[in-house]
Parts: structure tokens; sequence; C-alpha cells
């Protein structure tokens, strides 16, 4: 075969791990089997990546970034009228509706993080493989408040693990019942119970110049 940029060869294992996740589960995503779905001999994973862990945590990265993606755009969409609860529910939704149009590929994220938490049993407490979930949901809560002209009045880190833990809930029963109504009204109340925890940022800046 012609020879690949290592890039979109990167690219290329990615794509195959995880559509090999979502036909067969976990114990099917071999190494033999993620280079037979790619169409390249098994050395080119090893000539792409460290090893199949590296594979898979690329993997996993790869639907974050779409995830991220998604949100995006919905909070660019919601106006600024429509205020902080508004704009976060925009994202929120924007993610439903991905995982309704992808669910296998949402299931197969499931399916990662199940399996490096299963590897990380009895290890001391940590993030894990979730780092880059909390602090990609992160960055979208504070781009949500600086568009509605919000401040935060909890720890990022805490509304982050707070939001993370709404989405992988509201993943499980939508892949369960297929609700997407249901999902969307979970997605609204954890936008309005967010939103209630900010202030506006001429509030708290007026209340420094009082005295």
């Amino acid at each position: 075969m012609a020879r690949i940029p290592l890039e979109e060869r990167r690219r290329l294992l990615i794509s195959a791990t995880l559509t090999v996740i979502e036909r067969d589960g976990m114990a099917g995503a071999t190494a033999r089997r993620i280079v037979q779905e790619a169409q390249m001999p098994l050395g080119a994973l090893h000539y792409a990546f460290d090893n199949v862990e590296a594979l898979l945590t690329a993997a996993a990265d790869e639907v974050t970034a779409a995830e991220r993606l998604v949100a995006e755009q919905g909070l660019v969409e919601a106006t600024r009228t429509e205020g902080l609860a508004g704009v976060l529910a925009a994202g929120l939704e924007g993610y439903v509706d991905l995982l309704v149009a992808e669910p296998g590929r949402e299931l197969a994220f499931l399916e990662l993080m199940l399996h490096a938490s299963r590897a990380r049993l009895g290890s001391p407490p940590a993030p894990g493989r979730y780092a880059g979930a909390y602090r990609m949901v992160g960055e979208l809560l504070s781009q949500a408040a600086q568009a509605a002209g919000r401040t935060w009045g909890l720890p990022l880190e805490e509304l982050s693990r707070h939001t993370v833990s709404v989405l992988d809930g509201i993943t499980t029963t939508w892949l369960a019942d297929h609700d997407t109504d249901a999902a969307k009204a979970t997605a609204r109340f954890h936008a309005r119970a967010l939103a209630a925890t900010a202030a506006p940022v001429d509030h708290q800046e007026g209340t420094s110049d009082a005295h």
C-alpha cells in the first residue's frame, strides 16, 4: 500500500478503533482486528502509537473533541438575550442531538471509560481518563458564562464534575430507553441548576466598589 503520512495513519487507526468497539465491544478491540479494519499491517499500529492502550486513549479523546465541537456550536448559536440557562441548554441539548445521531460512537466512549476504570481498580483517587472531559467541560462552562455576562459562584472544577456526571447519566438512560424528550428535559434541568449558581459580573464588581 502507498505510504501514509503519520497523522493520517493515526486518524485512520482511531476511526477503525471506534468502529470495532461500536460493532464488537471492548472485547473485540484487539490490535489485529483494529488494523484489519483500517486495512493496514500490524506493524502500522506500533509505528503510529506506543501501544494499544495509547490508541484507546486517543480514540476516547477523539469522541470528546467531537462532543466539544457540537457543544460549542450550540453555545455560539444561543443568543445573549437567552441568558445563561438558555446558553447552557443549547450546548447540552446539542450533545443529546449528537447522542441520537451517533449512539454507537457514544456507547463506544462509555466502553472506553469503563475499560480505563477497570484498569484503575485499587489505584489512588484521581480523575483518570475523565480528566480530559472535566477540562473540556470546564472550558465550555467558562465560555458560556462569559457569553452571558455571568460569573460562576462555585469552583469550576466542581461544576465540571457535576456536568460530566449528568451527561453520563443522560447517555446511559437514553441508550436504554431512547427517550429523547426526557434526555433533553434533563439537559434543560441541569442547565437551570447550573445557571442558579452564577451571578452577574457587574453585580460583583459593583459590590467591591460600594465601600
